[in-house]
């Protein structure tokens, strides 16, 4: 039996070719839209399992736990401000300072503060001193930590455990580990690195390039953030050598009146046949207290943040007519004299040292005064100025003075140097 065109179509043998196009093509979009619906939640899923992954790595490596320092030793009036607080409190026995602390010595005291970080580094606060504890932190789950400090003003060493950052008025310091460092604001907002071993970067608070600062040498960054690199010792007297004789210097005469005579002063050669020194020399009329020799005026030099202040001189003591320091424990043939400011605001404090090579009356010679001297024979003085009791630490110096006191006395000295370092 044959079947016919309109029952096999009822049947679904055969289909229009047009019908059954259409009906392909709703089949194929159908299984487009599928794979998109799956690729787009395939996706979608990936990216979340990325940003949960991302945001934990983030959080794990970025998870920061704040630390706090350490008071270990304080002199002095102290004083301290907690983090979004101007008012000042006095340290007292406080010893834990958190982060956003401000720690201020003023120099109405002899004051100073020993502080320990968190990664084992020491800074002492000198008078002076501001530093704010801006970040002090170490990871919650990986080993990093972070230590940056801003030190707006006065001189602050830093012995490093690990890195140190610290943010002057003028500059960036990155401090290696391991170091010994100063930082210094002084005049001006002028800062001064100076580098006793490690390596300091110093990077200008203005922009540009920064700069290393290798072991033993010092920076010097002026208010623009100009940077100099000069080696640590920092000479601070002029023309100390007498190459250009008396230049720089003041000529010094006492009694400089018609009680007796003054002393003179020539260029003769020393130590040895090279060289310039200055002879003082005097002999007396009436038998009165003389001075005579020269002064250079320093100027209120900062030297707050020197760890030493060497004081270099050769010197020779060829005659005296008066034992030891004479009458007034004053009177030597050869005398070094510095006026300078104290640790303490406006304390003037004047230091002083003879020379003498004899004393037959045995006059008492007070502690720290004078020191005895080869007659006739040059010889090499020399001094820390800081290795002094605290509250006797030059701050600012006014003046150095070389001369012969007494009666009749006959010296000569040459080669004078006062170096920082």
């Amino acid at each position: 039996m044959t079947t016919t065109g309109p029952a096999a179509g009822a049947a679904g043998v055969v289909k229009d070719p047009t019908e059954r196009a259409v009906a392909v093509a709703a089949a194929v979009r159908a299984e487009r839209r599928a794979w998109l619906i799956i690729w787009v939640a395939f996706a979608t899923l990936c990216a979340l399992v990325f940003a949960a992954f991302k945001f934990a790595i983030d959080y794990v490596s970025t998870a920061q736990v704040d630390q706090v320092a350490t008071v270990v030793a304080s002199r002095g009036q102290v004083a301290f401000s907690l983090p979004g607080s101007e008012e000042k409190t006095l340290l007292g026995d406080r010893t834990d300072l958190g982060v956003g602390t401000v720690v201020f010595l003023d120099r109405k005291t002899d004051t100073s503060a020993d502080v320990q970080l968190f990664d084992a580094s020491k800074l002492k606060l000198l008078p002076g001193a501001t530093l704010e504890l801006s970040r002090m932190e170490v990871g919650r789950f990986i080993n990093q930590h972070a230590v940056q400090l801003t030190q707006d003003s006065g001189p602050i060493r830093y012995a490093t455990g690990d890195a140190v950052d610290a943010a002057l008025p003028n500059a960036t310091v990155h401090l290696a580990p391991h170091g010994d460092y100063t930082l210094w604001i002084h005049d001006d907002d002028q800062a001064r690195v100076l580098v006793y071993s490690g390596e300091a970067h110093v990077t200008p608070a203005s922009g540009g390039l920064g700069v290393t600062v290798a072991e033993n040498h010092r920076a010097e960054v002026d208010a623009n953030g100009q940077i100099q690199i000069s080696d640590l010792p920092m000479p601070l007297i002029n023309n100390g050598d007498f190459s250009q004789q008396d230049q720089g210097w003041q000529a010094l005469d006492v009694p400089n009146s018609s009680l007796d005579v003054n002393g003179i002063r020539s260029w003769v050669p020393g130590p040895g046949d090279t060289g310039t020194a200055l002879r003082v020399a005097r002999q007396t009329l009436k038998g009165e207290h003389g001075e005579t020799g020269l002064v250079q005026q320093l100027n209120n030099v900062d030297v707050s943040g020197w760890r030493h202040l060497w004081l270099r001189a050769w010197a020779r003591v060829d005659y005296s007519d008066l034992s030891g320091g004479g009458t007034l424990n004053s009177e030597y043939p050869m005398i070094f004299r510095i006026k300078y400011e104290g640790p303490v605001e406006g304390s003037f404090l004047p230091w002083a040292i003879g020379l003498y090579y004899s004393n037959p009356d045995n006059r008492p010679i007070p502690e720290n005064t004078a020191v005895m001297w080869p007659q006739q024979e040059w010889k090499l003085y020399q001094v820390d100025l800081m290795d002094t009791d605290s509250s006797r630490v030059p701050y600012r110096l006014q003046e150095f003075a070389v001369m012969g006191q007494g009666h009749s006395y006959d010296a000569r000295v040459a080669n004078i140097s006062l170096v920082g370092e």
